[in-house]
């Protein structure tokens, strides 16, 4: 038997030692992602407020520019 065919099961025990030498950063970076993601989460209900308030401003702007048109133009209803 000859060397020549020790050569391969070396390559993949040295493949196999760098992906786990690789993998353990990997995994510490997918952890604190994680955790990253958890604080992400607690925005989730002021967000929603702000929401909330966008939505009531925009309305309360489109019913004053309904009632208050640029450019001299006569608000709808208007009879004069």
């Amino acid at each position: 038997m000859t060397l020549v065919w020790a050569v391969p099961v070396i390559a993949a025990a040295l493949a196999m030692v760098w992906l786990l030498a690789r993998a353990r950063p990997l995994e510490d970076e997918v952890t604190g992602l994680a955790v990253e993601v958890r604080e992400l989460r607690r925005l989730r209900a002021p967000l929603a407020g702000i929401r909330r308030a966008t939505a009531d401003t925009d309305a309360l702007v489109a019913d004053f520019r309904e009632a208050h048109p640029a450019d001299g133009q006569k608000p709808p209803g208007d009879s004069e």
